[in-house]
């Protein structure tokens, strides 16, 4: 069992730039109707650009909370004229928010809301929180934490960094072990 990690003070600013998140993604360009296998596809687009959040110099203290997803499956995409939903089921047992990650399991059912214009059928990502997929998740912070590894402050031994690089490491544990 693990326990909830604190975030702590800021670490030296990172050389990486987050780039935009979108914040939606188009589904199909047709006027018909999204399949699930396309709005599966979609979705897990949009899940492996959110990552972006945890390339920051404070991955474990995010403004927009992050919830990193082991698996998910669409239960049902329903639409009525313009606008739909798609049915999520996701699975995850890491969340990440400003006061730092905590480790719990939890299913639970989300909609996406789908919409359909000139260019066909997109989906949005939820305002509230940001959906990442485990491997894209593992890639960002591997990424990260190998970037603070070679940084100035590392080679100094600076207890700011090495305590955010090992609790960036706990984090990459506990998302390696499923």
């Amino acid at each position: 069992m693990r326990s909830k990690v604190i975030a702590t003070p800021l670490a030296p600013a990172s050389l990486t730039v987050p780039q935009p998140i979108p914040s939606n993604i188009l589904l199909t360009p047709e006027q018909r109707r999204p399949t699930e296998a396309e709005a599966f596809d979609g979705i897990s687009e949009l899940g492996d650009a959110a990552a972006s959040l945890l390339r920051t110099a404070q991955p474990l203290s995010a403004k927009t909370p992050v919830v990193i997803v082991d698996d998910f499956r669409i239960e049902r995409v329903e639409t009525k004229r313009d606008k739909g939903w798609a049915h999520l089921q996701i699975d995850s047992h890491v969340r990440i928010a400003n006061d730092g990650a905590d480790f719990k399991h939890k299913r639970e059912k989300v909609r996406w809301e789908l919409r359909r214009d000139a260019s066909g059928w997109v989906a949005v990502a939820p305002a509230e929180q940001a959906y990442v997929g485990r491997d894209a998740a593992v890639r960002a912070l591997s990424a990260q934490l190998a970037e603070m590894a070679q940084s100035e402050a590392a080679a100094q031994h600076d207890q700011t960094v090495l305590s955010q690089e090992a609790r960036i490491a706990n984090l990459l544990s506990a998302l390696l072990e499923k």
